[in-house]
């Protein structure tokens, strides 16, 4: 640094420009000034003064600029011989470099192939129950895998198996619910003897006063069901269901037995007993619930009652 600074600074002396003329400069031309816009004296002084400046300015310039151009042309050749070796000696390295990338990757790949050997009794050991959702799969096709590809094909065969357990439920529910409902209909029907009629879209079952919506055959828990269904069959006989209350509360412990129709047990198919079930229940006298009798009927009806729903729930 110290070298071309000599050197920039003899150059620029050859042509008298040097730090001693920037200092005579400084001190002759600073000061001066004009006063005022009639004073031509001071005027040309500053102008005088200003083109002596220029001169040397533009003569620095000129000096430097050259002396620039040829430094140019050396950081040239410089850039040039850089590029020349390091191709050379890079061509060489690289060359090098590829033989050791090769043998490391060899490496790395042999110890990934050991650590996801033994990995592979525990992967396939994931896979039990999850074959009909990940398909046919070698050992090797395995092992292809590293631990969070593994895992994702493991929960997606997971999530898909669990969307079929899903589906399959809610088709057998959707089927039990269908028999259900075909079941409570058929009693209604046959046991309770109500008749069907659509209104506005809507099936519903009536018999005397009572009726029950096809919303609610679909939809009421069995308890619930069980009375609901109890005030169709006893409709017929002129028993509401407040009686029913009434009577229970009057005889809280009169057991719900029955004596069975001994044809019914003769009968030999559930379609047979159905009928008797049925015909029975055609014979019962409608009951007076204030008495010992009355209730007596009511809950043999009743018990003849359960034991055909109970039928058809087989």
């Amino acid at each position: 640094m110290e070298k071309s600074e000599n050197i920039i600074t003899s150059e620029l002396a050859k042509q008298n420009v040097t730090d001693a003329v920037i200092a005579e400069l400084k001190k002759n031309f600073l000061p001066l000034k004009i006063n005022g816009i009639d004073d031509k004296e001071g005027y040309k002084k500053v102008h005088d003064a200003r083109i002596q400046c220029r001169d040397v300015r533009v003569l620095a310039e000129k000096i430097c600029k050259k002396g620039r151009e040829d430094a140019i042309k050396i950081q040239k050749d410089w850039i040039s011989k850089e590029k020349q070796v390091v191709a050379h000696v890079q061509e060489v390295e690289l060359h090098l470099k590829k033989q050791e990338d090769d043998i490391d990757a060899q490496k790395e790949a042999i110890r990934i192939h050991q650590e996801r050997l033994l990995k592979l009794p525990e992967r396939k050991i994931r896979i039990k129950g999850l074959e009909e959702f990940i398909g046919d799969i070698t050992d090797d096709q395995i092992m292809r895998f590293d631990d969070g590809q593994w895992n994702e094909v493991i929960y997606t065969a997971q999530g898909a198996k669990l969307a079929k357990q899903q589906k399959e439920i809610d088709e057998a529910n959707a089927l039990t619910k269908m028999k259900l409902v075909a079941e409570r209909e058929k009693a209604l029907y046959t046991i309770a003897g109500a008749t069907m009629e659509i209104k506005n879209g809507i099936k519903t079952f009536y018999k005397g006063n009572t009726s029950i919506s096809m919303n609610e055959i679909e939809t009421l828990e069995n308890d619930v069901w069980n009375i609901r269904f109890a005030e169709i069959t006893t409709a017929k006989q002129g028993i509401s269901l407040p009686d029913y209350i009434k009577a229970s509360e009057i005889h809280p412990n009169t057991p719900i037995t029955s004596s069975v129709d001994p044809k019914i047990e003769e009968a030999t198919t559930d379609e047979e007993k159905l009928f008797q079930y049925a015909l029975a229940l055609e014979k019962v006298p409608a009951p007076v619930m204030s008495t010992e009798d009355g209730w007596a009927i009511l809950t043999g009806a009743l018990a003849l009652l359960n034991d055909a729903t109970n039928l058809l729930r087989q």
